[in-house]
């Protein structure tokens, strides 16, 4: 006789079940990173899901505590001298300080940061000086520039268009056609380089989040003198220094557009980019 569908599906159920309790179970792991002194968390994945359980853990372990994204007004707020801070504060479009309205209504500030950091790579020498506390020395040049991915979109009569460009580019002829009609800078990768070190992150303009961030490599050294755990330790230490300095060097380079944006000259500024990039188009 046919087994009624009900009594199927406990059937199928049962054997789920049965199935599931003999799987080994298959664990995510993702690191975080904790500067007490700085008051910065760096954890390792972007995903909504994940971002959302880790800090839901960190209020659960850590009461009294809880986490704030570093967007970018937050981190302009964070950079800025109390001479510029009003300036910052005038631009503010948000209606109130919860951390989504900061994001929505100051999306110029990431887009204004990267169509300016495009500019300088196509017209400017690279070259910055450090300005934020750090373990790179005060004054200490770096090179800066975009390369290899930028995401740039706008809307249009017939709805939002995207445009991504992989590789290495050569003059971003297409990025400049885009741009002059209109569309902004979404996100783009930005290459960092101090001495030997180079840094490489993939950052979204509205929110500031660093995907893909690579550190220069640190390797493990044997050494009979000493024990493989203090290896493992100073390479930790090592890599941490490392992710430090990156981050010192993007908090330079972004004070740096700072001093620009947050002036009377701005729109002169940016007037004077726009023509660039229609040169650039037209070459």
């Amino acid at each position: 006789r046919r087994v009624p569908k009900q009594q199927r599906e406990m059937m199928l159920e049962t054997v789920k079940k049965s199935l599931l309790a003999r799987t080994l179970p298959t664990p995510s792991i993702y690191d975080a990173v904790w500067d007490v002194d700085a008051g910065l968390v760096a954890f390792t994945s972007l995903a909504e899901k994940q971002v959302e359980l880790f800090g839901d853990l960190f209020k659960q372990t850590f009461q009294g505590l809880r986490l704030v994204p570093v967007i970018p007004y937050l981190r302009a707020e964070r950079l800025l001298d109390e001479t510029l801070k009003p300036k910052l504060q005038t631009l503010n479009q948000a209606g109130t300080d919860t951390v989504l309205d900061l994001i929505e209504q100051n999306t110029w500030l990431g887009e204004d940061f990267l169509l300016w950091l495009l500019d300088a790579t196509l017209h400017g020498d690279g070259r910055y000086q450090v300005n934020q506390p750090g373990p790179a020395v005060d004054g200490e040049e770096f090179a800066a520039w975009l390369d290899d991915r930028l995401v740039i979109s706008g809307a249009s009569e017939s709805g939002v268009q995207k445009l991504v460009l992989s590789g290495p580019q050569d003059r971003f002829r297409e990025a400049c056609t885009a741009l002059v009609d209109g569309k902004a800078l979404r996100e783009a990768v930005i290459h960092l380089e101090k001495g030997e070190d180079a840094w490489r992150l993939n950052l979204k303009a509205d929110r500031f989040q660093f995907a893909s961030l690579r550190c220069p490599k640190v390797q493990l050294e044997k050494d009979d003198l000493t024990g493989e755990q203090m290896e493992k330790e100073a390479l930790f230490f090592e890599r941490m220094h490392l992710l430090h300095t990156g981050l010192q060097l993007f908090d330079s380079l972004f004070a740096a557009f700072l001093d620009q944006r947050l002036t009377d000259a701005w729109p002169q500024q940016l007037a004077a980019i726009r023509q660039r990039l229609a040169q650039s188009q037209a070459e």
